[in-house]
């Protein structure tokens, strides 16, 4: 009942080297198929967190909901393993094995296989997938309807007031501009790096871009927070935006602006002669 680390080696098949330990050189070449030159020898792998943290990383369908679960799940068998704690009998299957096997899925997608392929009864494993976005649904709907009740019994005064409050929070603040589902006021929704970064050079400036996946909205005029994709897609907020971060030739290559150099060179003049050199 745990997300096997097969299941998680097999995502790496093809890049093995991945998984190795880098505290020791030689759990990369054992990474890499080469014997040995050691006595006493064991090779050793990344940790399971380091290991989600790579496949998010890597694979933008692994979200941080995602990541989140599959970190307790495990912990949660390591304590059932290690101590004898009956935990999942406790929990109840309600909850957590819709998010194991919505997890499931996903890390079988990245390697090119099915549901089917791992769990016997895939048609019921399926239907409790999509029970989690009928779930998520329901419950930012309501999240929304109780925001949006308490900003309509504020004065109009008050609002306007927090109107503008979350225009210049928002211009201050790092992330993507959207309208909230609540109040329509300024709101930022945050996300997470998905995909490889794009490079070019405008006007002496190297302009980076990634694409973004949701993680979290927040509206600092009524207060609503959402947080993880499944809520953010079930609202409408889920879609993916661009980041666009700007340098300088000097700060992209880390060099030396003019300033600094000049201060380097006042600093130099201050030096007191040295006369102990033979």
């Amino acid at each position: 009942l745990c997300l096997s680390f097969q299941t998680l080696h097999l995502f790496y098949e093809f890049r093995p080297a991945l998984l190795a330990d880098s505290k020791n050189w030689r759990n990369l070449m054992y990474a890499f198929g080469e014997e040995a030159t050691s006595t006493k020898f064991n090779p050793v792998s990344i940790s399971t967190a380091e290991v989600f943290n790579r496949i998010g990383e890597l694979a933008p369908s692994f979200t941080d909901e995602i990541k989140g679960f599959c970190s307790l799940h495990v912990g949660r068998r390591n304590a059932e393993l290690h101590t004898g704690e009956m935990v999942f009998s406790a929990l109840g299957t309600s909850e957590w094995l819709s998010r194991f096997y919505l997890a499931s899925k996903i890390l079988l997608e990245l390697m090119g296989r099915e549901l089917k392929d791992f769990v016997a009864d895939h048609a019921t494993a399926q239907s409790m997938i999509e029970s989690l976005s009928d779930a998520a649904a329901r419950a930012v709907k309501q999240e929304i309807q109780a925001h949006a009740t308490v900003w309509q019994s504020k004065s109009a005064p008050e609002r306007e007031s927090a109107l503008l409050q979350s225009t210049a929070w928002a211009t201050r603040q790092a992330g993507h501009r959207v309208n909230c589902p609540a109040c329509k006021s300024t709101g930022l929704v945050s996300g997470n790096p998905a995909g490889t970064v794009t490079s070019a050079v405008v006007d002496d400036e190297v302009v980076q871009k990634q694409t973004m996946l949701p993680s979290a909205f927040e509206c600092i005029a009524c207060g609503l927070r959402i947080s993880g994709l499944s809520k953010l897609s079930a609202c409408a907020l889920g879609d993916a935006f661009t980041a666009t971060t700007v340098y300088t030739a000097a700060e992209f290559f880390g060099l030396h602006t003019e300033d600094e150099l000049d201060e380097a060179r006042r600093e130099a003049h201050t030096y007191e002669e040295d006369f102990n050199e033979y």
